[in-house]
């Protein structure tokens, strides 16, 4: 009995460690338009289930300035959906933003569809305290 409920649990925390890779990576957003404003966003989703997050913008004006944002915390998969918490420990003087309560989704081509289309593995923000953050797009890096 003690060798079945140790073979299950191998099996179902193999199935999550699984799961989680096709999260794990770095994402990023990067626009660089003709005058040479700068827009980036980069999320880092660890293996360790921990995140970190940096804003980067640059717009091109006599009163405009660099702007850098920071954000660390936690991340789960619960139903095919990423949630994110930031806990008062991560919050400091760099790292600024919390992600608590935002939520996204992985977007990526289905193993079921055997067409040619290519559809680039992105993570979708649906939902977040951070109002330039909620319907973000941004692409994994391959």
């Amino acid at each position: 009995m003690k060798k079945i409920l140790f073979l299950l649990i191998t099996l179902c925390s193999t199935s999550v460690i699984a799961q989680n890779e096709d999260y794990i990576g770095t994402y990023e957003f990067y626009n660089k338009d003709v005058k040479g404003d700068v827009i980036k966003y980069e999320l880092l989703l660890n293996a360790d289930q921990t995140f970190t997050f940096h804003f980067y913008r640059n717009i091109i004006c006599s009163v405009c300035k660099e702007e850098n944002s920071y954000g660390k915390g936690s991340w789960k998969i619960e139903n095919k959906i990423i949630h994110f918490t930031t806990n008062a420990d991560d919050l400091d003087s760099k790292y600024t933003l919390n992600f608590s309560g935002s939520t996204a989704r992985l977007i990526k081509k289905s193993p079921r569809d055997l067409t040619d289309k290519i559809v680039p593995t992105a993570l979708q923000f649906y939902k977040s305290k951070i109002f330039w953050i909620e319907n973000l797009k941004i692409l994994k890096k391959e």
